[in-house]
């Protein structure tokens, strides 16, 4: 099993002592993992002799019992991951992939049709909209596969050549291309500048990806080339994601000071800070939050409020401020535990409690886009 990347921060691999392994190692084959549970052991081959419906393979037995020993655990943010959603996690977090550029979607019958991008791999070599998926690298497409499974498929590495084969109904023939995959971005940021106020630019931020806090500074940039000079920080329906892209964004903004104290398991409190005065640290900012605003995206937004930078607008954030380690297993799935916790500046300690108090609150109970942006646009021009 390897310890990979972090839902919501990166950690550092310490080694193990070769003493310690061998040891590890030892009690592992003096104590087998079916010997340590053997409840469960019994169950399995009772189970396995009597059933009268068929059983489903190793691995689906396997995730079955992961996912039960999960569920029996006293933390709701711990979960099982698949193969191919934890590809499709990690592209999202890295904020890319590698891709042949094809949109899929999945009709009534089963099949994957393929809709080529303009320009992109799959275009360029001759694939066609209407397109039915039948196989990817010698892996026939089933009715039976998600479609996170197939475009796990379909994804790799970037200058990687993968082999797919098509049925176009057309034609009624089946072909055979081979495409170089391409790297794709997947943008976590899209803003905007207000059209009645002008003067005033909306960056909504979607997720805390590794590639997030540069598209923050690709949008303040353009905004201002378009005479924005007030900005409003859209982190509304955002759960988070990476907890050290989450702390270098609120770096862009601030001058100097403790942004969180974290602390892992039986490990010391580490102090993340900005050090120097970050290159948005002046801009006249707001923030709009809401119930869904969660994990990384409350580091910003609560940095920011503890040190008076920026208002906090809209409706108090939902409330998480502990970390998963996501740990990679052998056959690609993954394993998310929660394995820390975090804290602002005004606090001593985690707080069970935590949710973040707008400074400018929305009284209405379904509130709108609108809602949130006059509420912004009011504290900018009072």
């Amino acid at each position: 099993m390897k310890k990979e990347i972090i839902f919501s921060s990166f950690i550092t691999i310490i080694s193990l002592g070769i003493s310690f392994a061998a040891g590890y190692y030892t009690n592992q084959l003096l104590n087998p993992p079916e010997l340590e549970t053997p409840i469960l052991a019994e169950a399995k081959t009772i189970i396995e002799e009597n059933a009268y419906f068929p059983l489903p393979n190793q691995n689906q037995i396997e995730y079955g019992m992961i996912r039960g020993l999960i569920s029996s655990i006293n933390d709701p943010y711990a979960s099982f991951v698949e193969p191919a959603q934890h590809e499709i996690e990690t592209d999202t977090f890295q904020g890319h992939f590698g891709g042949i550029g094809a949109e899929i979607s999945k009709n009534e019958e089963g099949d994957f049709i393929l809709y080529p991008y303009t320009d992109s791999p799959s275009f360029n070599a001759g694939i066609q909209n209407g397109d039915i998926l039948i196989s990817v690298d010698n892996n026939p497409i089933s009715s039976e596969d998600s479609i996170e499974t197939v475009i796990s498929f379909i994804r790799g590495p970037v200058g990687e050549k993968t082999t797919i084969s098509i049925f176009r109904p057309s034609i009624e023939e089946e072909l055979q291309f081979t495409l170089k995959r391409e790297d794709f971005p997947i943008p976590s940021v899209t803003w905007r500048m207000i059209p009645e106020s002008p003067g005033i630019g909306l960056i909504q931020i979607k997720i805390i990806a590794a590639s997030t806090a540069d598209e923050v500074s690709l949008a303040i940039n353009q905004l201002e080339e378009q005479g924005v000079s007030q900005f409003i920080l859209d982190l509304r329906a955002n759960g988070g994601g990476l907890l050290d892209s989450g702390i270098d964004i609120a770096r862009l903004f601030l001058d100097e000071g403790i942004i969180i104290y974290q602390q892992y398991h039986e490990q010391e409190v580490k102090a993340y800070k900005a050090t120097s005065p970050g290159p948005y640290s002046k801009l006249p900012l707001a923030i709009l939050i809401d119930r869904n605003t969660a994990s990384a995206a409350e580091i910003i937004a609560g940095a920011l409020q503890a040190h008076g930078r920026a208002p906090l607008i809209g409706t108090q954030s939902h409330g998480k401020n502990t970390i998963q380690l996501v740990f990679t297993l052998s056959d690609e799935s993954s394993v998310h535990v929660t394995s820390g916790a975090w804290w602002l500046q005004n606090e001593n300690e985690p707080n069970l409690d935590f949710k973040l108090q707008p400074d400018r609150q929305i009284l209405n109970e379904t509130p709108t886009e609108k809602d949130f942006i006059d509420l912004a646009i009011q504290y900018f021009n009072p």
